[in-house]
């Protein structure tokens, strides 16, 4: 499977009202009912949240790209930037405890330098409704710039190369050049403080980085709250958002390779520039999405109404329609010749202003 993810927008989708929802969808949906009242519960409680990011002049000009490495195991799990979903992994997937790790490069949702927030939920593995004594989420904060390459050099607030361990262990392990100047060092183990969630149906970390990036970005900063218009207003974003999927998803299903593009152009300029690509890597960005929609072997699966979570971002400014299955984009480009090959789609709506339609961003 592989994910592509339109930063900044939401998902396009196609609903198929004929089409009865399979008996194993139904019992998956059943499933992960905890994790959406978990999170909605949390979501639900809080209350005037401090926006991100608290901007700082900066004279940074090399080309720099922030990241955050993750890795995980024996749970679900989200990470968001700025209150903008970086990764979430839940479902299925994690039913035997397996984990993922990786790099994700962060500067298109910090989008200016200054103080930024990072926040963790972890949730118990699929079907599980509590954590026993399993279960963490580690992050990696770093940067490095696209003149050189060199080594990255890691956030010092961040506890550096050591990285924050989101676990429930009073030992952390750390890296072989760091033993000389740790405090309580026991072979390749430091003390730490461990985070108790045992028994918990949910546990959630949040911390505040500073970050430089030679841009200042306005992106979605500045657009309409649509959670407000939901909630206060009364406004049926659900149903406007997903029309504007059932656009998308026409476009696709027609290979109107051109009109798409033209779609998404806001969010590619803003991913391109952000992450410093030069033309002939904006060229092959393009290229691959083309590649995709063109390559007659894809085909659009059905979707389902009853499988649709709403999902608001950037402190209510941001909105996509996601899978309460597994938390990805709900259109899926699945591969005719190998059905394990099946591409999701992830697009955020903004409103810029009131009245707006919502576009893509």
């Amino acid at each position: 499977m592989s994910r592509i993810t339109l930063i900044g927008t939401v998902s396009l989708i196609l609903m198929s009202c004929q089409q009865q929802l399979p008996g194993k969808t139904k019992k998956q949906l059943k499933q992960t009912e905890n994790f959406w009242k978990q999170r909605n519960r949390l979501i639900t409680m809080e209350k005037t949240k401090i926006e991100f990011p608290q901007k700082i002049d900066t004279t940074l000009t090399e080309r720099r790209v922030n990241r955050i490495y993750i890795d995980n195991m024996e749970c679900q799990f989200e990470v968001f930037v700025d209150d903008v979903l970086l990764l979430r992994i839940m479902g299925p997937i994690t039913q035997n405890g397996g984990g993922i790790s990786g790099d994700h490069d962060i500067n298109q949702l910090l989008l200016t330098s200054g103080k930024h927030e990072v926040m963790v939920r972890m949730y118990p593995k699929f079907k599980q409704t509590v954590f026993g004594e399993e279960g963490y989420v580690n992050l990696k904060f770093s940067h490095f710039t696209r003149e050189t390459f060199k080594k990255p050099i890691y956030f010092s607030d961040m506890n550096a190369h050591n990285g924050v361990h989101i676990d429930q262990s009073e030992k952390q392990w750390i890296e072989k050049w760091d033993q000389e100047n740790q405090v309580g060092y026991d072979g390749d183990y430091v003390e730490k403080q461990p985070h108790k969630f045992k028994g918990f149906p949910v546990y959630e970390w949040h911390s505040i980085f500073k970050a430089e990036v030679p841009f200042d970005m306005v992106g979605w900063r500045n657009s309409i709250n649509l959670r407000k218009e939901e909630y206060e207003e009364k406004k049926d974003i659900r149903n406007e958002v997903f029309a504007e999927y059932k656009k998308i998803y026409e476009l696709i299903e027609k290979r109107d390779v051109q009109a798409y593009l033209n779609l998404v152009k806001e969010r590619e300029e803003l991913v391109t520039q952000a992450l410093h690509y030069r033309e002939n890597e904006k060229k092959a960005r393009a290229e691959e999405f083309v590649k995709l929609i063109q390559d007659p072997d894809y085909e659009i699966e059905p979707m389902y109404a009853e499988t649709f979570q709403l999902d608001y971002q950037g402190y209510g400014k941001l909105v996509s329609l996601v899978n309460k299955i597994d938390g990805e984009g709900i259109i899926r480009l699945k591969n005719n010749k190998n059905h394990d090959d099946c591409v999701y789609l992830d697009f955020r709506f903004q409103r810029k202003h009131k009245g707006d339609k919502l576009t893509v961003i």
